[in-house]
This record gives structure tokens, sequence and C-alpha cells, in this order.
């Protein structure tokens, strides 16, 4: 695979670093990918693979990616959504997340792939994206930091179609390992989360037992923690969970306003949502130039707010925002 050196001003490495390219022939194979990770304890105790100390300055190109239409009706018919002529920002997501898994499970990534935890995801699209453009991604990680609990770190995604070489979507997903503590980060900011109180729900989801499986049959994120009770408790969850963009995706299917095609999609993950199980979800329309205290985002013509919970315990699950950019 060739490489070059490009500038890694945001990469949370030290001024002057640089990171190395590497060019992904094909889209990686996540079946592969999940094996790979499956068996790194084992061979880490071996000698045979050793994982970084820190996080290496690469950065993940991946060309002439075009969507599956049928893959693409699958994903809309699972969220919900409508067959219209554009790729959704969820779908995107699923078309660029192999590279993002084949950096994290790459020998040397310091952080172990399975039981990483999502935090949170804050996506810009910047058009509407046709299912027949070519698209290019380009994916590094950034900004390590300890959590009160290990290590998190952002893996960052950028998407630009080939034809027309414009930027179309970003997206930066916060993952966290827990019980791992890389010497020389500096601790995050804690953040002062404030009593959750159950608003009155607008929306509701029933979630089977089976969603797991079946946006992994879509998405190809086949993480055990989503598939079954059985894989998940080897995982140490107490039952299987559902996958936290499934969660997003749905929500931004039925939050996003019609016509809009330039927009923020944030998201942010408070507790897992077991499955089966049932969502209680609100969605609201926000006040021009008031934040929303979920998600601190400022708020816009045409913003809408969702927060998600369980139904049952008045847990919450999720919050976010979609809001259109200016």
């Amino acid at each position: 695979m060739p490489s070059e050196e490009v500038p890694a001003e945001d990469t949370g490495q030290e001024a002057g670093a640089s990171r190395r390219v590497i060019e992904l022939s094909e889209p990686p194979v996540l079946s592969k990918l999940y094996a790979k990770a499956a068996t790194a304890p084992a061979f880490g105790a071996l000698g045979i693979r050793k994982s970084g100390k820190s996080f290496p300055a690469v950065e993940y190109r991946l060309s002439g990616l075009r969507a599956e239409l049928k893959q693409l009706r699958d994903f809309n018919r699972l969220m919900h959504g409508s067959d219209r002529d554009e790729l959704p920002a969820g779908f995107v997501h699923i078309m660029a997340f192999p590279s993002v898994i084949a950096l994290m499970s790459a020998d040397g990534y310091p952080l172990p792939l399975l039981g990483a935890v999502h935090l949170e995801n804050r996506v810009q699209q910047h058009r509407r994206i046709d299912p027949a453009e070519r698209l290019a991604v380009r994916v590094w990680a950034q900004n390590p930091a300890l959590h009160r609990v290990g290590t998190q770190v952002e893996l960052a995604v950028e998407v630009s179609a080939e034809q027309a070489g414009d930027v179309v979507w970003t997206g930066v997903s916060t993952y966290l390992s827990r019980g791992v503590r890389l010497a020389g980060l500096d601790q995050v900011e804690g953040t002062e989360h404030e009593k959750f109180t159950a608003p009155d729900a607008n929306a509701r989801w029933t979630l089977g037992s089976d969603i797991g499986r079946r946006y992994a049959a879509v998405s190809g994120d086949i993480n055990p923690i989503h598939l079954s009770s059985l894989s998940a408790r080897a995982l140490g969850m107490k039952r299987a969970i559902a996958h936290g963009m499934y969660l997003a995706s749905r929500a931004l299917t039925d939050a996003k306003p019609a016509g809009l095609d330039a927009f923020g999609w944030d998201v942010r993950f408070a507790t897992p949502t077991f499955i089966p199980g049932t969502v209680a979800l609100r969605f609201q329309e926000q006040p021009i130039d008031s934040v929303a205290p979920e998600t601190g985002v400022l708020g816009s013509r045409g913003a809408v707010a969702f927060q998600g919970w369980n139904q049952r315990n008045g847990k919450p699950h999720f919050s976010g925002s979609v809001h259109p950019l200016s």
C-alpha cells in the first residue's frame, strides 16, 4: 500500500508530527476485522501481536466507494424511512465504518476494539449526496485523553465526492476503552450531568431481540455485544444491546425536517439500550437562539432536539439534535 506524509495538526500528536497515509485498495471486510480483534488478546499473550503504547500517526484512505442500492433500501426500511434518491447521513457512516474499524484493529493501535463504548457522535452533512456518486474516505484518530474510567479517543472521518471534489460529510465518533489508561495523556474535563427527568413522550419504539442482528446485516457491524445475549455476556454485558448508530440513525430519520440537505447531527449516549425493550422518546422543535441542555447545541430555525429513555425505569439512553448548517 503506498503511503505519504500529511500534516497532523488535528490528531493530538506532537507539534511538527505528520500522519502516514495508508491507501486501502478495497473496502475492509468487517467480519475479518472482528475475528482479528477477537484473537488479539491470545496472540498478545504469546508475543505474536503487540499493541502500541500511543496512537500511531496514520491516516487510512479509501476511494471509489459507491452505495449498494439493495443495502440502501434495506437501511431505509429498517429506519422506517422513505426510499428517497439520496444517501442518509447514517448510511454514509456505514459506508465509512469499515475503514474506521481497520484503523482500530490495526497492529500497534493501543486500545482494544472489542468492548469499546460509543460515547457520542457529531456529524455535518454539507449537501444532498446522490447514491450514484463515487466517494472517497479519510479516517484518523485524534484527541486521545484519559477518562475517569479509562481512555477515550475520537475517530474522525471525512467523506468527499470524487468527481465534484467537495467534502460532503464529516463525522467524529468518540469511543471509550474501560480499564485502559495510557501514559502521557491529559485528563478529559468532566461534565456536569443534570439529573434526568423523563419528559412526556411523543413517540415509542418497540425493539425486538433481533434488532441487533438486523442492523448488523445491513451495516456489517457484527460486534458480538449486539447480536445475542449469549455473545454479549461473553464480553461482560448483562444481555445484548442495540447499536448506538441504529438508535442515532433512526432518531435522525424521525427528527430531520423534510428538505433539509445541509445539517448538523449530534448524539450523546448515556446508558446502554438493552434488547428486547421499549424506548420512549421526545422530539421537540427548539426555540431560536436557545441552547439545548442535553447537547449544548445552539438552536436555530428548523432545529429539532430528541431524547430517548427506558420506558420502564426512566433512565436516559441518548439525546441529540438535528440543526441546519448556516
